[in-house]
């Protein structure tokens, strides 16, 4: 975020940058800070922000450039536990409102199957496709379904495949 303009600001950027007219770039900026629930703090500065908020800007700037894909790497990482939980729980409503694509990057197994459609677990050196999921919890709008038999057997599966690379690129790492 630029951090000398308001929040408003910060997402109107990008609809001016490719020549969107300032009252364009305006309404389409509104519409993804009230989507991401921070109307109220339009005219606030990052600085006055929470961490989570200044996701939340971040999140609708990308919104406003109306990506064919949204790259999500690690967007959550530095957050606290709820706020986490909280923002995937609003991304979720973002994404099955807007229907955009969105490739997460996590290390995260429980964001993983919260909010995705296809996983792929990667295996150690060199990088490949060690397994593709398909869980469906991101369909749902119920945030207990974390506390589901099926989302626990499923990153119960994705646990034990990632323990396996791990250890894998351990010893490969000792070997060296």
């Amino acid at each position: 975020m630029f951090t000398w303009m308001s929040v408003q600001d910060n997402v109107e950027f990008g609809p001016l940058a490719i020549g969107k007219s300032k009252a364009e770039a305006a309404h389409i900026a509104a519409r993804y800070v009230e989507m991401v629930g921070l109307s109220s703090f339009a005219k606030r500065y990052p600085y006055e922000l929470s961490g989570g908020m200044q996701q939340r800007v971040g999140i609708a700037r990308a919104l406003a450039n109306d990506p064919q894909i949204l790259l999500m790497d690690e967007p959550f990482a530095a957050l606290d536990a709820q706020t986490r939980e909280l923002l995937q729980e609003e991304i979720k409503r973002i994404w099955q409102s807007t229907r955009k694509t969105v490739l997460w990057i996590t290390h995260s197994i429980e964001e993983a199957l919260f909010l995705a459609t296809d996983i792929v677990v990667m295996s150690a050196r060199p990088g490949r496709i060690k397994a593709r999921l398909a869980p469906q919890f991101a369909l749902s709008e119920d945030p207990a379904v974390v506390a589901s038999a099926e989302f626990v057997r499923m990153k119960a599966e994705i646990f034990g495949m990632l323990r396996e690379e791990a250890l894998m690129a351990q010893q490969q790492e000792a070997a060296r």
